[in-house]
């Protein structure tokens, strides 16, 4: 039987207002960079 994997990675993986520039390292984990769009 296949087995779904569950994805939590979106499209966007901001917030609404903000927008990824690159990623950075969190707490030893790789996270997208979200910035304030102006």
């Amino acid at each position: 039987m296949p087995t779904k994997k569950a994805s939590t990675a979106k499209k966007d993986p901001c917030w609404k207002g903000y927008e990824q520039e690159g990623t950075k390292k969190k707490d030893g984990k790789t996270v997208p960079n979200c910035v304030r769009k102006d």
